[in-house]
């Protein structure tokens, strides 16, 4: 771990270099998704300085096929001292008998954070993700929307804008969602700003 830890870095401050005094690229930060289906995979590394987001909090991934509700793993990274930000809850395929809205708002009132990816309320995902583009809009009428992120892992996130994302969300008329999810919350994140609970409901 501490290899990779290392090899990213060194990849960070590259591309950091690259990217100095540029005015038309967004501020960066490194940060990594972590693969924790469960309680155990979590442990490994939940503990670990510089694992996660810059600060306190966590970007975790369960798996697409989840296997229960997940809350050990979000209890892990509370008793850790851990904020746990949960990627594209959207995406997922909930067991049958656990209604996937109950389950996200079970994960919000233990503290977690929810980042829905931009692509899935543009429909980019329903060819790996069918009926992700359903359950994002649920989510936005059900106010279970902390964050909007693209969720890019290089080239073949081709087609995944934000910008298209904000639009979208505006002429749905949620620009109040747009500026809270794509500003006021990823900088509250990253200042590191949010408390024991998350955030206030």
């Amino acid at each position: 771990m501490d290899r990779e830890l290392g090899r990213q870095r060194r990849a960070f401050d590259e591309l950091a270099t690259a990217a100095g005094g540029r005015t038309d690229l967004p501020e960066l930060w490194l940060g990594q998704e972590i693969f924790a289906p469960d309680a155990a995979s979590l442990r490994r590394v939940v503990r670990r300085y510089g694992v996660g987001l810059p600060g306190r909090s966590l970007l975790v991934e369960f798996g697409f096929d989840l296997q229960g509700n997940h809350n050990d793993v979000v209890r892990e990274a509370a008793d850790a001292g851990r904020h746990i930000v949960i990627a594209h809850p959207e995406r997922y395929r909930y067991l049958p008998g656990h209604e996937p809205l109950d389950v996200m708002r079970s994960w919000q009132e233990m503290g977690a954070l929810l980042q829905v990816n931009v692509g899935s309320l543009t429909g980019h995902y329903q060819g790996s993700s069918p009926g992700s583009e359903q359950l994002a809009w649920q989510m936005v009428a059900a106010g279970l929307v902390d964050l909007l992120a693209t969720d890019h892992h290089g080239n073949r996130r081709r087609g995944v804008s934000p910008q298209e994302a904000a639009q979208t969300l505006i002429a749905r008329g949620e620009r109040v969602l747009a500026e809270r999810a794509m500003r006021e919350v990823p900088g509250r994140v990253l200042r590191d700003e949010l408390s024991a609970s998350g955030l206030p409901r």
